[in-house]
């Protein structure tokens, strides 16, 4: 015979005098169901866990609305982008330069003034020119591109 003891429902130990063949089937069983706990515990994460350790999740059905109107404005900034690679060809060698040392290589219209030897005015003047160029001809664009929608 061994003693035993385990807790009632409302978390008392209770002793309980029992053959040595039930208790060692209890003790299989408490090692069974210690090792699925572990098993389990190895091997899941709990999504509280996840978030806690700074991991967020994206509600993919917060917002549809607001997704779609961005995917669909997306599509339009990479149609213009495509456009506008389409254009840039078409302006002059020093537009074409004025543009590249302002986005490429990040150039104050100062820097090309001076580079140039020209005023910070006639930098001005010449991306006005530029921008109001390019925005002809993407409005253009964008409305073919609103007709074909």
């Amino acid at each position: 015979m061994k003693r035993i003891y385990f807790k009632d429902q409302q978390g008392n130990i209770v002793f309980a005098d029992v053959t040595d063949e039930v208790a060692e089937q209890l003790k299989e069983n408490r090692r069974e169901q210690w090792r699925g706990d572990a098993y389990e515990e190895y091997h899941t994460t709990s999504l509280d866990a996840i978030t806690d350790s700074g991991h967020e999740f994206e509600d993919v059905n917060a917002d549809i609305e607001s997704r779609l109107i961005a995917e669909e404005e997306e599509a339009e900034r990479r149609f213009l982008m495509r456009k506008l690679r389409m254009v840039i060809p078409q302006l002059t060698a020093l537009q074409k330069s004025t543009l590249r040392k302002l986005f490429v290589l990040n150039m104050t219209q100062a820097e090309i003034a001076r580079e140039e030897g020209v005023s910070e005015q006639a930098i001005s003047d010449r991306i006005s020119r530029i921008y109001s160029q390019l925005r002809k001809v993407l409005k253009k664009i964008k409305k073919i591109f609103k007709k074909s929608t």
